[in-house]
């Protein structure tokens, strides 16, 4: 399995377009490609899942471990895996220089040459140079140049990179760039990029090249797993309000648990035992989910009869009593957890975090570590009463707690991956168990 890891000065420069022209294009070659995603986020995986069909996985060593990262990437049979970089080279603790050193894998690097030539060389030279000044090898192969403008713009670039020794390995002209609406460097949500440009765009990349300096991956692949007989059942809402899910997550809770999905824009609850609620952007949807009355009182009912309930995220609002929008519109939700939600135009927490758990909740027990990520526009109103069960020790959460408990619900902020659990989703099992049988 060969590996290249697509990597970027900072964000917006294009590392998703480039990761996804390289899938497409591999993939059209006939190889068996596999997306992977560094860092925490859920909107890139959602569109390599889309330019593939494969399963895209995040490999996050401060959610999941290096184990967890590797035990990621063993999954794979693929003739290629394509991991796209999280943010900056060097930015966070799951940085793509981090993750490049733990695999052994080559970085490509993507700079934005909108408006620099010569500089584009002294950029990609600085984030050469300064691996040496980390603790990781982080070995770049070679400079995609993004948003070049014209003939003798492109040869200006390539003939200052030629001085300092590193090589142009792919461009992106500034009209195919535009021809997306500026949308080429991040695309959100469900927005695609056109094939056609995705094909351009990877004829433009020296393949031989790239292909002369990927690594390969060594990995053993995990045990099969057996799947349990444990006679319980899980509702998962799924739609484009509820999305963002680590597919390993559910992963874990298929081998164990009979999943079934379901919209909360449009059904009732299902016969189930436990909720999963992921987040999304239940804010762009809240007036559809506000008139889903039905589902609302059913959750509710459920919550009160001490149904498992976990939410993160967005969830957190939907189970708040009300979600005021930007524009000052708010709108009666599940009403569970004693909270009213503002979203408001500036982000409110982004990044890793990590808590402690202090009281017994749905999913951990009290004593047990947390590592997580929260990113949300919006601002909790709590009231005094309110009971939590996370302190947190960085990050923001809630005026620095976290994760309110009602009846058997759980509702957070924080997004958990299920390799950073101690005991995975055992304690959530449990208790579905228990009402299972009550």
């Amino acid at each position: 399995m060969k590996a290249i890891i697509v990597g970027g000065t900072r964000t917006g420069v294009g590392k998703t377009t480039v990761s996804l022209a390289l899938l497409k294009g591999l993939g059209a070659a006939g190889f068996v490609v596999q997306p992977f995603k560094a860092g925490p986020g859920f909107v890139d995986t959602r569109l390599h899942e889309a330019a593939t069909g494969q399963p895209c996985y995040n490999l996050d060593p401060f959610l999941m471990g290096e184990e967890g990262v590797k035990r990621e990437l063993s999954k794979s049979n693929a003739d290629f895996v394509v991991i796209e970089g999280a943010s900056g080279m060097y930015t966070g603790a799951s940085s793509t220089a981090r993750i490049a050193d733990l695999l052994g894998a080559p970085i490509v690097l993507t700079v934005d040459a909108s408006a620099s030539s010569e500089s584009v060389a002294a950029t990609t030279l600085g984030f050469v140079s300064y691996a040496s000044y980390t603790p990781y090898n982080a070995n770049v192969i070679g400079c995609v140049a993004t948003r070049v403008a014209s003939d003798k713009h492109l040869e200006d670039i390539r003939s200052a990179l030629k001085k300092v020794g590193i090589p142009l390995v792919g461009v992106i002209r500034k009209g195919v760039w535009e021809q997306n609406q500026n949308r080429c460097a991040a695309p959100i949500r469900d927005s695609e990029i056109a094939a056609n440009t995705l094909t351009a765009i990877y004829q433009q990349l020296d393949i031989e090249s790239i292909f002369s300096s990927v690594s390969e991956l060594h990995f053993v692949p995990p045990a099969p797993s057996v799947r349990s007989n444990v006679d319980i059942t899980i509702g998962i809402p799924l739609d484009g309000a509820f999305c963002f899910y680590y597919r390993s997550n559910l992963e874990s809770l298929e081998h164990v648990a009979n999943l079934v999905y379901f919209s909360p824009l449009t059904d009732r609850l299902p016969q189930v035992d436990a909720l999963y609620l992921g987040g999304g952007y239940q804010e762009n949807y809240v007036q559809r989910l506000s008139q889903n009355v039905r589902l609302l009182h059913d959750i509710q009912e459920h919550s009160a009869q001490g149904m498992p309930i976990y939410a993160e995220g967005g969830s957190f609002a939907y189970l708040s009593r009300s979600l005021e929008t930007v524009g000052c519109a708010r709108y009666k939700l599940a009403g569970i957890i004693p909270a009213e939600v503002k979203m408001t135009a500036n982000l409110q927490a982004v990044g890793h975090s990590e808590a402690e758990v202090v009281r017994d909740c749905a999913i951990a027990m009290k004593g047990e570590g947390l590592r997580g990520h929260e990113y949300h526009h919006c601002i909790a109103s709590v009231d005094d009463d309110a009971r939590f069960a996370y302190k947190m020790i960085c990050g923001k959460g809630v005026n620095g707690r976290d994760g309110i408990i009602e009846n058997n619900t759980l509702a957070s902020f924080q997004h958990l991956h299920v390799y950073g659990l101690r005991d995975g989703f055992d304690t959530f099992l449990m208790k579905a168990q228990e009402y299972a049988r009550s």
